[in-house]
């Protein structure tokens, strides 16, 4: 279920995961088991199955409540107004930081998250998932919204629609190739799509579920999909996808993280059993989970440095494993239990930022110690408004 209170002029949302549902922002939308935001269903008028779900479901809570009490967690509202699902950082100028914030929008902050702006202008409405900036012109900006991918010619100031043949699709991921930056791949509810100077058009043959959750691309033109059936890949050049999914024990895949010095190894967070790791391009995985205390992955990064860091985010903390090990140490105490997104600095990769619930932190030191960094946000274009509590 999700509550919302007014705390001044500012909405928070307190969004509730309880057992194995999710719900956000509103009283009428029901996510499925496991289902994120940007998944939402038809719904039909079956009073009689509704009150018979209701009452199985209030049996089956006086009979588990030890182990749906495990399960349910709360992320709290914040100057975001939404959920952060995306932390950007501009690679030319990394004290310009992007996020977005499902139920929130856009914002920017161009001193490191000192202050931030609303970045809104031109969106039909609130609800977005995904950032991703032009490696190259790094000015140029895509958005993955609720209603397409819209694009920025101006760092976010103003936003326009980048396709009609995307119109009402929920943009969850859009990756862009770092070896031909004018082609991106959007992974939709309807499946991948690929875009090339402006003209997209549907490319997920052999994707057998369209319920895609992340892409990655790595430099010698490998594609990675994950979706909630499954992992699939291709290369640059095919138009056909294959499944990669061996060893797999969840296929409910909505994270991914490619190793930025070995092109074949390869991460990737699932709903329900935690990390898996492949090394020969995702042909065979391995769990990666020693040490990890919930299984439950909402993302995960890897972090170019010698001691080879990897990142997860889950719904009981930020965990971190190093050099390669299948070995996590939690750490950042000084977070709220579900981390949602995960970033790094390009130049200080020690850097890093995390969003919680509405709000975003910062650490220095590779994560040992944390705060909060979404303290003053221009919601109106003149003033800035202090969110400090």
């Amino acid at each position: 279920m999700c509550r919302e209170r007014r705390e001044g002029a500012i909405t928070c949302r307190c969004v509730v995961y309880f057992s194995e549902k999710v719900g956000v922002g509103s009283y009428v939308r029901n996510a499925e088991p496991y289902d994120d935001f940007g998944s939402e269903r038809p719904r039909t008028k079956q009073p009689l199955r509704l009150t018979l779900v209701g009452i199985f479901a209030t049996i089956l809570t006086i009979f588990s409540i030890q182990s749906a009490g495990a399960n349910h967690i709360h992320m709290h509202g914040g100057p975001f107004v939404g959920v952060v699902l995306g932390v950007t950082i501009d690679p030319v100028d990394p004290r310009t930081v992007f996020v977005v914030a499902h139920g929130g929008g856009v914002f920017r902050s161009k001193n490191g998250g000192a202050s931030w702006t609303v970045l809104n202008e031109g969106l039909p409405n609130k609800q977005v998932f995904s950032l991703a900036l032009h490696p190259k012109e790094p000015g140029k900006l895509y958005l993955g919204t609720d209603q397409g991918i819209f694009f920025s010619g101006v760092r976010g100031a103003k936003w326009r629609p980048l396709s009609r043949d995307l119109d009402k699709r929920n943009i969850r991921a859009i990756a862009i190739d770092p070896a031909e930056p004018d082609v991106l791949y959007a992974a939709t509810d309807r499946g991948v799509f690929l875009g090339k100077k402006n003209r997209w058009r549907r490319n997920s043959i052999g994707i057998a579920n369209d319920d895609v959750r992340a892409l990655a691309v790595n430099p010698g033109g490998a594609v990675f999909a994950a979706t909630f059936g499954g992992i699939y890949k291709k290369q640059r050049s095919d138009d056909r996808w294959q499944e990669v999914g061996k060893g797999l024990s969840d296929k409910r895949v909505r994270a991914l993280a490619l190793d930025p010095i070995s092109p074949e190894i390869v991460y990737a967070g699932t709903a329900t059993s935690g990390v898996y790791k492949s090394i020969n391009g995702g042909k065979s995985w391995q769990e990666y989970n020693r040490g990890l205390l919930n299984s439950t992955v909402l993302s995960l990064i890897r972090v170019p440095l010698l001691d080879q860091p990897v990142y997860v985010g889950t719904v009981d903390g930020i965990f971190k494993s190093n050099n390669g090990k299948n070995q996590w140490q939690s750490i950042g105490p000084d977070l709220p239990f579900t981390v949602s997104a995960i970033a790094y600095n390009p130049k200080q990769p020690r850097q890093l930022y995390a969003g919680s619930g509405g709000r975003l932190y910062v650490s220095s030191n590779g994560g040992k110690n944390w705060r909060e960094n979404s303290s003053e946000i221009n919601y109106f274009g003149t003033v800035s408004h202090s969110t400090k509590r």
